[in-house]
């Protein structure tokens, strides 16, 4: 077994040593890194600890850790919707999914990729992505819509209803194209439950 596990040490670039050797190794590799920020100011360092410390508690995301700008998040999203138009769905998915990392509490960004694989028919991801936009922004007509077309396609005929009467009941003006989708929606449930 030792043998075993020093051939995949090896393999995969780790050199095995003794605890001795480990700690002289992590003393060279903290003076290095000291040496390396040392003309950098404390308030500098101190800014980009509580920076990572902000990201570890949840407070910001990649984006704002890694200085992407609100107008850099919008181009991406942009470029992802232009990709989603023009039917090239895995660019789209590609595009929308680094911003959901990017900008994990970003709802539309999630009403996004929910859309993108539910055109892939990969009908499960697409709920949990409109679940996650609608969790971030519970008046989300379109993943409300969405999330219930699923359900009704897939015979969970009371998800399906909670959700496109939620849908409806956030357009009481009628003005919302997404709503008069889910009002056409129950309308089929109910000619079809009269059957």
């Amino acid at each position: 077994m030792a043998a075993k596990k020093s051939k995949l040490n090896l393999e995969i670039g780790f050199k095995e040593m003794t605890k001795e050797e480990a700690d002289a190794e992590m003393a060279a590799f903290f003076s290095r890194l000291e040496n390396q920020y040392k003309d950098v100011p404390e308030e500098t360092l101190l800014e980009g600890a509580k920076k990572i410390d902000d990201y570890l508690q949840g407070k910001i995301g990649w984006a704002e850790l890694f200085h992407f700008t609100p107008e850099m998040l919008f181009q991406m999203a942009e470029h992802g919707y232009a990709q989603l138009q023009a039917g090239r769905l895995q660019d789209a998915e590609r595009v929308f999914k680094v911003l959901t990392v990017l900008d994990w509490n970003n709802s539309y960004y999630h009403s996004m990729m929910g859309t993108i694989l539910q055109r892939q028919k990969r009908y499960g991801e697409a709920i949990a992505e409109y679940s996650q936009a609608i969790e971030l922004y519970h008046d989300d007509v379109v993943s409300l819509t969405h999330r219930g077309e699923i359900y009704l396609q897939h015979g969970l005929l009371d998800d399906a209803r909670k959700d496109l009467e939620r849908a409806v009941t956030l357009d009481p003006a009628k003005e919302n194209r997404w709503a008069g989708r889910a009002r056409i929606l129950l309308e089929q449930m109910a000619k079809k439950k009269g059957q």
